[in-house]
């Protein structure tokens, strides 16, 4: 399975153009581009993200604070947080009785089997082959219902040409 590396923060907001310092709180908004057909990661001041309108849906939204340089090189690599934090995001605002487009649950399978990989998320009991699969995020203690979707040629072309920017 391949890995994708999601982009890390930004060093300036998206809004203002202001520079991003430690101790600011930064609002991450991933959304879908309509026009470009692609998933794109915009990175705001968090008291700017309010008055900002997205050119597309909202897929998924965190925030970060901003620490400085050396204490992030003792954390997690970046990407690695921003893959975790966007995973996290698929799930926000959900109700289990909502089924998400076949992009956003494919999006949730295979982001969940890369942080499985990572030991990020670690599988909740037998490994299931179709239906959803519980997974634990190990930090939070939380357990989602992962889709398992079957990852066609045609599905995956679909996500990374959606995902454009998003990915390194």
């Amino acid at each position: 399975m391949m890995d994708w590396q999601i982009k890390t923060m930004a060093d300036r907001s998206e809004q203002s153009g202001t520079l991003f310092n430690p101790g600011d709180r930064i609002a991450c908004l991933v959304y879908m581009d309509e026009e470009a057909g692609e998933l794109r990661r915009i990175d705001l001041l968090e008291a700017e993200a309010g008055e900002f309108s997205l050119p597309g849906e909202l897929l998924g939204r965190w925030v970060r604070l901003v620490v400085e340089p050396d204490a992030e090189a003792k954390n997690a690599p970046a990407t690695l947080q921003s893959a975790e934090d966007f995973f996290l995001s698929l799930y926000e605002g959900s109700s289990e009785e909502e089924v998400p487009p076949e992009e956003k649950q494919a999006l949730r399978h295979l982001l969940a089997l890369m942080l499985e990989r990572k030991r990020v998320l670690r599988v909740v009991g037998s490994r299931q082959l179709e239906g959803g699969q519980p997974y634990l995020h190990v930090k939070t203690k939380r357990t989602f219902d992962v889709p398992i979707v079957p990852i066609s040629a045609s599905l995956m072309e679909r996500i990374e040409d959606s995902i454009g920017e998003l990915i390194l």
